[in-house]
C-alpha cells in the first residue's frame, strides 16, 4: 500500500466511522465500497465529481451529476461498457458518504446493511441487494477489509469514538515502517479544538487531514509526504488561507 492509499483509507475511514454514528451503515463496508467504486480515489468521479460510490443520478435526483463511461455486467457474466452514464456529484467526499447511507437507508432492498456488526455479512447483504452489477462484488468487498484492516474504523459497543480513533493512530504508529514529512498546524490540549482546526483546513480544500493525540496532545496534521517539496507546497497554500503550519518529519 502506497502513501496515497494510506492517506486515503485515513481520510474516508475517519468520515465513515463518523456517519456510521449516525446511520448504522458499517464504516468498513463504506471504505471498502469507496476503494473499489473510485480506485482508491483515483477515479474523475472521485476528483472532480467528490463522489466515492456510483451511485447513478435518476431523474429524482435533484444535486450536481457527473458523466462519465462505466463497466456493468448486466448479463452476470460479460462487463460492457456504458457510455457517458450519470452519476451523483457532491461538493466534498463528506457529502458523499451521507448521501450513499441516505441512499441505503431510504431504500427497503437494503434494510440487511442497515445495523449489521458483521462485515461479511454486510458486504453480502449490499450485494444480495443489487447495488452492483460485479458477480464478483462482495468477495472483492470483504478481500478490502481484510487486506487493510478496516474494521478498525468500525467502533464497538461500548467503545466511544474518540478511543476507538486514539487506538487505531496508536496502532498504525507502531506499525509505521517509514517516515513522511507531515505539515502540523497546532496542538491541542482539548480534542474540541484540534477538531475545529481540522475542520479549518478542510474547507481550504484539503482532505488528508488527521487528528493524532501524540504525547498527550491532539495536534492536527495534514498529508504524509515522502518528498519534503510536497508538504513545502502544502504549508505554502495554508498560510496563504491565513493558517499557520510548520513541517514535522517522523
Amino acid at each position: 500500500m502506497n502513501t496515497e492509499q494510506k492517506n486515503f483509507i485515513k481520510t474516508v475511514g475517519a468520515l465513515a466511522s463518523a456517519d456510521m454514528k449516525k446511520s448504522g451503515v458499517l464504516a468498513s463496508l463504506t471504505v471498502a465500497q469507496a476503494i473499489t467504486e473510485t480506485g482508491w480515489g483515483m477515479s474523475g468521479l472521485a476528483a472532480e465529481g467528490k463522489a466515492l460510490f456510483g451511485i447513478k443520478a435518476t431523474k429524482s435526483w435533484k444535486g450536481k451529476v457527473y458523466c462519465s463511461d462505466t463497466k456493468e455486467c448486466l448479463d452476470g457474466v460479460n462487463l460492457v461498457t456504458v457510455k457517458n452514464a450519470a452519476f451523483r456529484a457532491y461538493d466534498s467526499w463528506e457529502e458523499s458518504i451521507n448521501d450513499h447511507s441516505a441512499f441505503l437507508k431510504a431504500n427497503k432492498r437494503y434494510k440487511e446493511v442497515i445495523g449489521e456488526t458483521d462485515y461479511k455479512k454486510a458486504c453480502e447483504a449490499i450485494k444480495a441487494a443489487g447495488y452492483a452489477t460485479d458477480p464478483g462484488y462482495a468477495a472483492k468487498l470483504i478481500k478490502l477489509i481484510e487486506d487493510n484492516k478496516l474494521t478498525k474504523y468500525d467502533v464497538t459497543e461500548g467503545q466511544s469514538q474518540d478511543q476507538a480513533e486514539d487506538k487505531n493512530q496508536a496502532e498504525e504508529g507502531q506499525a509505521a515502517a517509514g517516515k513522511y514529512y507531515r505539515v502540523q498546524a497546532g496542538a491541542f490540549r482539548r480534542k474540541e479544538g484540534a477538531n475545529l482546526m481540522a475542520a479549518k483546513i478542510k474547507r481550504t480544500g484539503h482532505t488528508d487531514v488527521f487528528v493524532r493525540l501524540l504525547n498527550g496532545l491532539y495536534k492536527v496534521q495534514v498529508g504524509a509526504y515522502t518528498k519534503k517539496e510536497n508538504a513545502e507546497a502544502t504549508v505554502k497554500r495554508l498560510k496563504a488561507a491565513g493558517i499557520v503550519c510548520f513541517i514535522t518529519y517522523a
